[in-house]
């Protein structure tokens, strides 16, 4: 029987901090993919959720020492990368001011294509996906963090929480205001 994932990351860290480079590389290729969709539903643009991954990865290699193999690598990484989206989104908005607003690019599918039914069929569910994601885009941190973490990523209230540095109970408040903020904001939407 094969260890658990988060004990195959503690041994890939173990590994990485005794100078395997490949246990990184491995650790990397193991986590990309879901820090990438969650960077990517964060930030809107696929290549700010590609710098965010990078950047969470070299930061994440800096702090390899001070990582506690007791806790869980991936909760660890997702923190990092929030961050990452959060400094990413600063200096968005500073550029913003400098520069004029930037084209959205909400176009671009967060997950591979599946598949659909018809063309009308695709073409309103694609409206439809826009207006979530422009409506989540507008979600305070506050409230876009939790959602993106549980009811995208899959992620639980405490595994939420530990990424978040609140109490579970304070993540599911969140999650309850991000989801009332959403619905109002969609309704408004189809007012339009």
């Amino acid at each position: 029987m094969s260890p658990e994932p988060a004990g195959q990351d503690a041994d890939l860290v173990r590994r990485a901090r005794a100078g395997e480079e490949r246990a990184y590389t491995l650790l990397m290729r193991r986590h990309k993919e879901s820090l990438y969709r969650f960077a990517r539903r964060y930030t809107g643009d696929s290549d700010e959720a590609y710098e965010v991954v990078q950047l969470t990865f070299i930061s994440a290699w800096k702090a390899l020492a001070r990582f506690d193999t007791n806790r869980s690598f991936d909760i660890w990484l997702r923190a990092i990368a929030l961050n990452k989206c959060r400094d990413t989104a600063r200096r968005a908005k500073i550029r913003s001011l400098v520069f004029g607003p930037r084209t959205s690019r909400l176009d671009e599918p967060v997950d591979p294509a599946s598949p659909l039914p018809g063309p009308e069929i695709i073409a309103a569910e694609r409206d439809e996906l826009r207006a979530v994601e422009a409506a989540i885009l507008q979600l305070p941190d506050g409230l876009k963090a939790p959602l993106i973490l549980t009811a995208m990523e899959g992620l639980s209230m405490s595994e939420t929480a530990a990424i978040l540095g609140m109490t579970a109970k304070a993540v599911e408040n969140r999650l309850y205001r991000a989801r009332k903020v959403l619905a109002d904001a969609l309704k408004t939407d189809r007012r339009r």
